[in-house]
């Protein structure tokens, strides 16, 4: 048992750039396990699922640390620049194939997930859209031409009458009237295009389910 332990030991990097590196991950690790264990405040599923592919991703690079891979794209083998890995030392692919890995991604999911047409919707449903960074409450006023009331987000503090395009993705065609999670919903608000980050959930809420907030919203 003890004969084991050491010998692991003597793999783990303790001194130079590699210990750096190997306490610094280790220390996000365990803070990640004690987030993870704490019983006094539970957590939300999603940022549950957050803090485990996070895990996956820290216990990735301390395997590529040992195996003397750290710092080298795992798809294709170059260098990853380092001023990337200093502010985020689990990354594991080059700027290149990150961005190639990123599109392909967004663009099976675009295809994978249900899309919501803007045209089959109903005048007054409110759709209660989330994406990466904000949330956004969007209400039809005319399905037909996507002409909506729309609040929600850093800019859009208060209800503003816009006119709602679609959704794209880099690397898919632009998705006229649909509104598709893993896309970036485009909207005209006052003369100018809005664009949002990409699409993580969509919800509708018929108006006999909101008349109180619709008859707000619209005196």
């Amino acid at each position: 048992m003890s004969q084991e332990r050491t010998i692991v030991l003597t793999q783990v990097p303790i001194a130079g750039k590699e210990g750096f590196i190997w306490n610094r991950l280790h220390d996000e690790r365990e803070n990640i396990c004690q987030a993870l264990l704490k019983q006094s405040a539970p957590f939300a599923e999603d940022e549950k699922e957050f803090l485990q592919a996070r895990l996956r991703k820290v216990d990735d690079a301390l395997d590529r640390l040992m195996a003397g891979s750290y710092g080298h794209c795992s798809k294709c083998g170059r260098l990853i620049d380092q001023s990337r890995l200093n502010v985020d030392p689990v990354l594991g692919l080059c700027l290149d194939c990150w961005g190639e890995e990123h599109r392909n991604d967004a663009a099976s999911q675009v295809r994978s997930n249900c899309d919501l047409p803007i045209a089959k919707l109903t005048p007054f449903d409110t759709i209660m859209l989330r994406t990466h960074n904000s949330d956004y409450r969007i209400m039809m006023l005319d399905p037909q031409t996507g002409r909506v009331l729309v609040e929600g987000g850093s800019y859009l503090g208060e209800p503003s009458e816009a006119l709602l395009r679609g959704s794209a993705v880099a690397g898919s065609e632009f998705r006229a009237g649909e509104i598709c999670v893993g896309c970036r919903v485009e909207m005209w608000v006052n003369e100018r295009v809005f664009i949002t980050s990409p699409v993580k959930s969509i919800e509708v809420i018929r108006p006999v389910e909101s008349v109180v907030s619709i008859s707000e919203a619209l005196h």
